[in-house]
């Protein structure tokens, strides 16, 4: 089951980056509305995909639970693969729920797109889209060392 699941979660970050991507697509066609949606989709089904993992671990008796049959449970590489995760991915769903709730109340102020907001909002979605390749990399290497090495 914790497979199954993990598997899930692991899809949802790996696409996750594409789908930011294809929302952006929309802004080229003028089509504002449906990248605002697309990414509050994106942006929600990630927060439920990192709440199921972290009620996973909690219910399977922590962190530690779901990685101690891994030939690289304890490692140094593996501790610092896992935190360089951990961090870069907290840092990005940080920062896109702050692009998310800026570029929200600039709309609601009718402070369309192009605007005075159009470098912060583009830079921050720049820096989340990297961050979720980042992110979904980094999964994958935990992923991998966790349950198939």
């Amino acid at each position: 089951m914790h497979l199954l699941l993990n598997t899930a979660i692991l899809a949802v970050t790996l696409l996750s980056p594409f789908v930011a991507v294809y929302a952006v697509t929309f802004i080229l066609k003028g089509e504002i509305k449906k990248h605002q949606r697309l990414q509050k989709i994106l942006f929600w089904t990630c927060m439920t995909a990192v709440v199921v993992l972290e009620m996973q671990i909690r219910a399977s008796g922590g962190s530690g639970s779901l990685i101690k049959h891994s030939s690289y449970y304890g490692t140094d590489i593996f501790k610092y693969i896992l935190t360089a995760h951990i961090i870069g991915a907290v840092l990005t769903y940080i920062i896109w729920a702050i692009t998310i709730l800026l570029s929200s109340i600039k709309f609601k102020q009718k402070h369309h797109l192009p605007g005075s907001f159009s470098n912060m909002h583009r830079n921050l979605g720049y820096i989340t889209i990297v961050g979720l390749f980042y992110t979904a990399i980094t999964a994958l290497i935990v992923y991998i060392m966790t349950f198939l090495l």
